[in-house]
Formats: C-alpha cells, sequence, structure tokens
C-alpha cells in the first residue's frame, strides 16, 4: 500500500539502485569534489606559481627599478638643490660687491686703510655666504676685470692672478654675459691656495660675470666651487653598493664624477632618454646588460645615471627561486592530500544515507542512518531518520483521512433524504388518504416528494448552486407546510446575484430541519438570508422558536471545533464536518442567539460561482 501511495514502483526503485550502484568515476559527488580542488584549486595555483616564477626576474627588475629611480631622482633634485644655491650665492656676492666697491677695482694697497678694511670686510661675508650655503669645503672668490682677486681659499697667492685670467672657466664666464657657466671638473692649482677640510681637489665650479649700471662693460665675476665628491653626494645614499653613478652630457656621453668619460650611447638611446628626462630600463654597453636610471639635473645642464649589473642579482634570485619552488611543493602537495583525506571523511556519511534512501524507495521503512557529530550532515541524516520513523505514520494518518472523507461523502448520499423523515410523511399520507375526501392534498405530498427523490437520485455531484440549493429546500418546505398545517412558514432573501454561488450539496436542508425539530413551537417561522463579507459567502438560518440555553450552546459550539467527532445522519455537527473536509477549518458552522429569541445558525463558505465535482 505505502508503495503504491507513493508511486514507487518495482521498475522505479531497481532504477534508484542502479543508480546508487553506479556512483563510480566523475559520477559519484565525492569523485567530483577531488575533481574540482583539483581543477580549480590545484591547478590554477601551479599555473600562476609556473607563471610568477618564469617572470620573477622581470619583477624583480621592476622592483629594482622602482627603487633605483626613487633614489636617483632623489639625488638629484639635492645636487640641483645645491646648484640652486650656488647660483644664488653669485647673486649675494654681487650684491655685497655693488655695496662694497661700486665700480672701482679691489685695491690690494695695505697702506691704504679704508681699501683694505673694504677687502676684508668682503671677504668675511664671503665665509658667511660659504658657511651658510654651501659648506666650508668650497671656496668663493670674486675677480676683477684687471684680474684682481678676493677669496675665501686659504693661503692665497695675489701673484697669481694672471693664472687666474687664464683659465677656460675665467674666459667662458666673462663670454657668457652674466648666464652661468658650468665647468663639471675643475682642479684647483695648488699655487692658488686650498680649502679646508676637502676631500680631494676636484671641484664642480661655477662662474657667472656681472656688471653694474654704471658700466658698460663687465666688471668682473664671481665664482664658486665645491668638491666634486660633495656636491653628487658620493657615495649617493640607498643605492646599492655595486652601482656605478655617473654623469651624462648633452651628447649622450657617461662621465664619472671626476670627468673620465665610460661609455658613449648610440643615438636611438639618447632619443628615448630626451623623450622622457626620467628613464627607468634595460641599457646594452658592450657585452654587459644594466639596469639604467636616470634624472636631469636641469640647473647645471646634466643628466644623474645609475648602472646596476643585472648578472649581479640573477645569480642569487635563482637559487632563492629554486628553494622556494621546493618548498611550495612540498607544502602544496601535502596540503592537497589533507584535502583529499578531509573531502574522503566527510562524504562517507553521503554515501550512507543514499544507500538508505535507495531502500525506502523500496519499501523498506526500517532502515535507518548512523548519525555522528553536529555537523550538516549528521543534520540531515537525523533528520531523515526522523522522516523515515514517521513516514508510514503519515501514510496511516493521510489514508484515515481519506477514509473519514469517503464516509462523510457516503453519509450523505445514503442519508439524502432522512429516513424519520420519509416515515413521517408516508403516516401523513396514509391518514389524510384515510380521513380526507378529496386526494388534492394527498396529490401533492405524493408529487413534491417525488421532486425530492428525483433531485436526490440526479444530482450526483457534490457541489450545486445555492439557487438549486434553495430549490430543493422549497420542496422540503412544501410538505412541511402540509404536515404541519402551515404552522410552518419560511422566507428566503437572497440576492439575484449569489444565486449562482456555489454550496455543498444538502447543506440547507438539514438546518431547517433542526430548526423544526428543535424549534418546540408552533407556529414556527424561519428566516433565510446570504450575504457577501470578504471572501466569504454567509448564509444565516433563523428561527423564532423556543432557542437553546448558553450551556447547550457552548457544548455544541465545542463539537464543532473538535476533529473527529463521531456523528450520524446530517445534523448540524456532520454539516460542518463535511463543510471543513471541503474548505478547511475557517469554514463551517456557527451558532448564535438573537435578540429576538429563538437560533441562528450561520454557515460560512468560500465565495465561488464555479461548480466543483
Amino acid at each position: 500500500m505505502c508503495l503504491r501511495y507513493f508511486g514507487i514502483t518495482g521498475r522505479r526503485a531497481r532504477e534508484e539502485a542502479a543508480i546508487t550502484g553506479s556512483w563510480r568515476g566523475l559520477r559519484s559527488i565525492r569523485s567530483k569534489l577531488i575533481a574540482t580542488v583539483l581543477i580549480v584549486i590545484a591547478l590554477p595555483t601551479l599555473i600562476v606559481l609556473y607563471s610568477y616564477f618564469t617572470t620573477s626576474v622581470s619583477v624583480v627588475e621592476q622592483e629594482v627599478y622602482a627603487a633605483n629611480q626613487s633614489l636617483i631622482e632623489q639625488a638629484a633634485l639635492t645636487i640641483n638643490d645645491k646648484a640652486k644655491r650656488m647660483i644664488q650665492a653669485t647673486y649675494l656676492l654681487e650684491a655685497d660687491m655693488a655695496q662694497s666697491f661700486g665700480s672701482n677695482t679691489f685695491n690690494w694697497d695695505y697702506g691704504n686703510a679704508e681699501a683694505m678694511g673694504a677687502i676684508f670686510q668682503i671677504q668675511k661675508k664671503m665665509g658667511y655666504l660659504r658657511d651658510i650655503l654651501l659648506d666650508n669645503s668650497a671656496f668663493i672668490g670674486l675677480v676683477d676685470a684687471e684680474g684682481s682677486v678676493v677669496t675665501t681659499l686659504y693661503n692665497f697667492n695675489r701673484q697669481a692672478t694672471g693664472t687666474i685670467i687664464r683659465e677656460p672657466w675665467f674666459k667662458a664666464g666673462m663670454e657668457q654675459k652674466g648666464y652661468p657657466y658650468w665647468e663639471r671638473v675643475y682642479r684647483l692649482p695648488a699655487a692658488l691656495g686650498y680649502t679646508e677640510n676637502a676631500p680631494d681637489k676636484e671641484f664642480m665650479l661655477l662662474s657667472r660675470s656681472f656688471a653694474f649700471e654704471s658700466s658698460n662693460r663687465n666688471w668682473g665675476l664671481s665664482v664658486v666651487a665645491i668638491p666634486v665628491s660633495q656636491f653628487y653626494g658620493i657615495p649617493a645614499k640607498g643605492l646599492p653598493d655595486n652601482t656605478q653613478l655617473l654623469v651624462m652630457d648633452t651628447a649622450g656621453a657617461l662621465y664619472d664624477i671626476y670627468g673620465k668619460q665610460q661609455y658613449s650611447l648610440t643615438p636611438e638611446q639618447l632619443e628615448d632618454l630626451r623623450k622622457s628626462p626620467s628613464v627607468t630600463g634595460k641599457l646594452s654597453l658592450g657585452k654587459e646588460t644594466y639596469l639604467m636610471n636616470a634624472a636631469s639635473v636641469p640647473q647645471v645642464g646634466i643628466s644623474i645615471v645609475s648602472l646596476q649589473r643585472i648578472g649581479d642579482f640573477s645569480a642569487q634570485l635563482d637559487n632563492s627561486r629554486t628553494k622556494s619552488i621546493a618548498l611550495f611543493l612540498l607544502f602544496f602537495g601535502v596540503g592537497i592530500m589533507i584535502v583529499i583525506y578531509i573531502l574522503l571523511r566527510l562524504t562517507k556519511p553521503l554515501y550512507a544515507l543514499v544507500r538508505s534512501m535507495s531502500r525506502v524507495g523500496s519499501g523498506n521503512f526500517s532502515t535507518k542512518v548512523e548519525v555522528r557529530g553536529k555537523d550538516e550532515i549528521a543534520v540531515l541524516g537525523s533528520h531523515f531518520n526522523k522522516m523515515v520513523a514517521q513516514l508510514e505514520e503519515l501514510v496511516h494518518h493521510v489514508a484515515e483521512e481519506q477514509r473519514h472523507k469517503e464516509e462523510a461523502h457516503f453519509q450523505a448520499l445514503q442519508a439524502q433524504i432522512n429516513p424519520h423523515f420519509l416515515f413521517n410523511t408516508l403516516n401523513s399520507i396514509k391518514l389524510m388518504a384515510m380521513l380526507s375526501g378529496t386526494n388534492r392534498n394527498v396529490s401533492d405530498m405524493i408529487t413534491a416528494l417525488g421532486k425530492l427523490m428525483e433531485f436526490s437520485m440526479k444530482q450526483n455531484t457534490l457541489f450545486v448552486t445555492l439557487g438549486q440549493e434553495l430549490e430543493y429546500l422549497e420542496l422540503y418546505m412544501s410538505l412541511q407546510k402540509i404536515r404541519y398545517h402551515d404552522d410552518i412558514t419560511v422566507s428566503i432573501q437572497v440576492a439575484e446575484e449569489l444565486l449562482d454561488c456555489t454550496v455543498l450539496k444538502f447543506t440547507l436542508q438539514p438546518l431547517v430541519e433542526n430548526s423544526i425539530i428543535h424549534g418546540s413551537q408552533l407556529p414556527l417561522h424561519i428566516r433565510i438570508e446570504a450575504e457577501c463579507t470578504g471572501p466569504y459567502l454567509l448564509i444565516h438560518i433563523r428561527d423564532n422558536g423556543k432557542g437553546i440555553s448558553e450551556e447547550t450552546m457552548q457544548v455544541i459550539s465545542n463539537q464543532l471545533q473538535q476533529d473527529h467527532v463521531k456523528t450520524s445522519g446530517i445534523g448540524l455537527l456532520n454539516v460542518d464536518r463535511r463543510i471543513k473536509i471541503h474548505f478547511g477549518q475557517a469554514c463551517g458552522i456557527l451558532l448564535s442567539r438573537p435578540d429576538g429569541g429563538g437560533l441562528q445558525v450561520t454557515v460560512r463558505i468560500p465565495y465561488r460561482k464555479e461548480l466543483e465535482g
């Protein structure tokens, strides 16, 4: 019976067993999970790892590029700032010169205290400028057009002024007519003196000519020089130890800071550099390949270049990469094995559950799943056990519900016309036939009874319209009027649009009969009304009879609210039960006591207009 109820045939059970037995290969959830881990996690991870390590050299190079570029740009900014301060020093010297000497030349006459005082004063200011703007290892000087010199050099030989006039930077500075002239490497002759704490004798030198408003020619020039190692900040902070710091001129020649040419760029390389003042890339020089970073120093018109051999860090990178691959593969392999083991353990209860489901599908409700732990699979197994335990009870409960429904239907059909009513009617016919001198009433009663029998036998559906139900009720009441000598009357007040509403067959007649039997007084008037309230159709049957007490009405109301109350006939309880079976617990019969006395029975059913079989 259970297999038949759930529609599970022997063929279906065999198919499910075949499916369960075929959980092999990639058709099982276990193999699918493992394949998913390998394809979705393991394979992409290995591909990404391979791609990463094959491109790691490029990645490291880019990182080194970025780090070196930041450092070289910072170094270029520092150098450019030093160049600005050197130019600023020349302008300050020019202002001091104009204030102290005007357009006069230097007068080194030791017998002239005023002239020597002016020279010492300008020397003192030069010292201040050197210490504030530059460094005590730098030197500053002023040279007039006649070659007289005032400078911060120690042990300066004033007799060597002719040597200064012949220096290339003097002639070039005078020709620049006020624009700065830079000499990247100037070796200070010993005859001119020395500077304090100078690390070497090579200087970055700036010379700039100037003239006064009262003069139409260059008065002289100012000269400022800083040791090249301090000007370029050697060693450059942060750059790797194996990095070369070079100076590149506008022609693309690469020099060390002391002016020795090291390399020369090709026209193509120089063009790439000119397109972007700050360049990061690879540079091939001879047989070596370098990482090159460059940044311009606009005040001087040069670029600072750092070169680092790629071979210096590639070997170390290869060694580190090999170790990383080995460690990754080791831990990755162990991790994959652990994941597969966990998947096998997790899916084991699912196999047991599938086997139990197959047995239940074959009709075996005694199967159970072993439940361990408190995870989702354990909860699923626990609920499955509860479901199987309650499954047979559910089947029996549904079958019992169906039996109650069929019994109620059978009782309604069997009791379409109450045997007591038929018996009393037949007795009335018999007495009237004996006592009456005419056959008119007998004929009318027999006619009405025949129509009732015809209605009961021909209407084989569960539902009829409200109009049909009222028509049947009128036939029934015509017999009751004859029986009770017109002491029972009925009035029907139902709107035209409600007559085609759907009601259960034989709903009103038992309720009207209940009013006649329990009204207990004559004459008796029964009033029938109908109304639509929201989704429900309400039919009121009200009489002016004796009514019932509050206690009796409470007892009947309690019985109406109980399920599976055993009833006989088709009275109140039976009608209420039939309504609830077909329309649900929200529908049924309600009792009330009107203010004018009697009893009112209200039928509540859904408002429908289509007939159901």
